[in-house]
């Protein structure tokens, strides 16, 4: 009886072993087996040609418009607004008046001024003509030549004060140093006291207007100055304008998740005086980085990948497997891709409905 059960557990481990053994040659002629090479199928498939056409390479960028030239402008000292001579809309020229402080008091304080340089000078008169022979004679002692500085002093201080108050006067009138558009006013109503920080008049010079954008820090070494662009504006989306790249930030944009740098382009060759276009307004700028004429192309949607490995699957005969061809490719836009070999103008190429 013992010797029966021996003989069955020897039976059962062989039986164990030799059905792993044929698992695992299963599996290995499973794996070694060939892929199968579909066939054409008309129902989800389509036929295209490789085709002769010139292929860009581009980069789309978003952004908005902004303008180069503007101005916020405030009075230097406080006082009384007297005057406003624009409102947010008008259009200004180049060192135009704007608005102006009440200045009979600061006339009043010039007089004062004036007053006391004349005092000053008057005293620094008395004290010269005082210690003249000591002077003349070389003999001042220390307080007498303290009495002469502070006296100096004194003199200079008051022309100062009066130099400072002759300016006021002057910078009571706010003059713009650029042409352009006023585009906001904090106090426009006159007779009110302000601060310079209270009553700011900006201006915008509309013919100074760009479009700007932000690249990443990866594709920022592949533009240069003067690349070809094509802009669209959101506002206008039936109107394309050419540009080109006009500046390149060495500095990132502060503030960004990401690595960013400011990018612009030339805008409004008509010089914008219609104000057609307006700060803020979005659109998109496609920089052309290469273009390549008489380039072998397919829509982008044949080429499948095998690992690092492009390639397309080629129909031959209505009967026949598919035929798997390695390619080549070049530039990749959103809809086409380049070939640059494995391919001829002659190929059917299979591609999924």
């Amino acid at each position: 009886m013992s010797y029966l059960k021996k003989n069955l557990k020897k039976i059962i481990i062989i039986l164990i072993v030799v059905a792993v053994s044929g698992l695992g040659l299963y599996r290995v002629s499973a794996k070694d087996k060939p892929k199968e090479i579909p066939k054409f199928d008309a129902k989800k498939e389509t036929i295209v040609t490789p085709k002769r056409e010139t292929i860009k390479e581009e980069i789309t960028l978003t952004g908005s418009i902004d303008a180069a030239t503007k101005s916020n402008l405030q009075f230097k000292t406080s006082g009384q607004l007297a005057w406003v001579g624009v409102k947010v809309g008008d259009k200004v020229k180049k060192y135009q008046a704007i608005a102006s402080l009440n200045k009979e008091e600061l006339k009043k304080g010039l007089e004062a001024d004036f007053n006391s340089y004349r005092s000053a000078l008057a005293t620094f008169d008395d004290v010269q003509d005082k210690y003249k022979y000591e002077k003349d004679n070389l003999i001042l002692t220390d307080e007498m030549k303290r009495i002469l500085v502070r006296s100096q002093n004194t003199l200079g201080n008051s022309v100062i004060a009066y130099e400072l108050q002759d300016l006021a006067i002057k910078y009571a009138t706010l003059y713009t140093p650029i042409s352009g558009v006023v585009v906001a006013i904090d106090e426009p109503n006159s007779g009110v006291n302000i601060t310079p920080a209270s009553a700011t008049f900006s201006i915008i010079d509309p013919t100074s207007i760009y479009f700007k954008a932000q690249i990443d820090q990866e594709d920022v070494n592949r533009i240069k100055i003067g690349d070809k662009t094509t802009i669209k504006l959101d506002s206008f989306p039936e109107e394309e304008f050419a540009s080109e790249v006009t500046y390149i930030s060495f500095t990132p944009v502060s503030g960004q998740t990401s690595t960013v740098y400011e990018i612009r382009f030339k805008l409004a060759g008509d010089s914008n005086q219609d104000l057609k276009y307006r700060l803020g307004m979005d659109g998109d700028a496609l920089i052309s980085l290469k273009e390549i004429p008489n380039s072998l192309t397919l829509p982008v949607e044949a080429v499948r990948q095998d690992e690092d490995q492009p390639y397309v699957f080629v129909k031959s005969n209505d009967n026949q497997p598919l035929t798997k061809k390695t390619i080549k490719t070049g530039i990749e836009t959103d809809t086409t891709v380049e070939i640059l070999e494995g391919l001829s103008e002659n190929d059917q190429v299979v591609i999924n409905k």
